[in-house]
């Protein structure tokens, strides 16, 4: 099922991106031309620790499907993660070989809810920008495996995108937000059609919290509603 994506100037059209939410949207469009269903962007630093979200740079996974992510520490023990450190290929997998009671009976017992939420096999492109940060742009559902084409097609993809959310970072960083990384975090994740209790899920606050920081950031930036915020940090490319 190609898309034809070598039919015209993906440089050209990723380029037009210019903030993460504009390239939120591009994946979303992507992933559902490709009859997938999620998309994630990785960085991969040498020292992988943490949860899911301290690498996101962006995603559509389910606030639950993070969750159980995180509760197994997948980041850090998930054998597709690990091959994206060594390899510069794709790396093609299924989630019964990625929760598999080869690495341990507790990640095997745990499959069924990600078959019924369609994460069932994917690709994780590894890519890098300019700075030489190690990363991933990550595509699962529950289709058919993806042909030969789709692959180089996706491939061609995700290293522009990466790069554009490269340079949309390094640029935005030029002129720095007058918000904190949770203010950041909630309008970007609200930019993506969350509710305050979606976001509260995903980043494991409380929804009077995540509510907080919403109408903080909303004050700071002299806007009227939340909505008004979100479109006011898109402009300036902060999210």
């Amino acid at each position: 099922m190609s898309s034809e994506i070598f039919n015209y100037d993906i440089h050209a059209d990723i380029g037009e991106l210019n903030t993460s939410f504009d390239v939120f949207k591009f994946l979303r469009k992507t992933t559902e031309r490709y009859g997938l269903r999620y998309f994630s962007v990785l960085a991969l630093p040498g020292d992988m620790m943490g949860s899911f979200n301290n690498h996101s740079i962006i995603n559509n996974w389910p606030p639950e499907m993070i969750k159980a992510y995180d509760r197994l520490d997948l980041i850090n023990i998930s054998p597709v993660i690990s091959a994206l450190k060594s390899k510069t290929t794709p790396v093609v997998w299924h989630i019964d070989d990625v929760l598999t009671a080869k690495i341990s009976e507790t990640l095997a017992s745990v499959r069924d809810p990600f078959y019924e939420k369609g994460f069932v096999r994917g690709v994780n492109f590894p890519v890098h920008d300019s700075r030489s940060l190690r990363g991933s742009v990550g595509f699962a559902g529950d289709r058919e495996p993806l042909e030969h084409t789709e692959l180089l097609e996706l491939s061609m993809l995700s290293i522009h995108i990466f790069d554009r959310l490269s340079n949309i970072t390094f640029h935005s960083e030029r002129e720095a937000p007058p918000l904190s990384d949770r203010e950041l975090e909630c309008l970007r994740w609200t930019a993506a059609g969350k509710t305050s209790s979606e976001i509260s899920t995903i980043l494991s606050l409380s929804e009077h919290t995540v509510n907080h920081y919403l109408i903080s950031a909303t004050k700071k930036l002299d806007a009227v509603n939340r909505t008004q915020a979100v479109a006011k940090s898109i402009r300036k490319g902060w999210i």
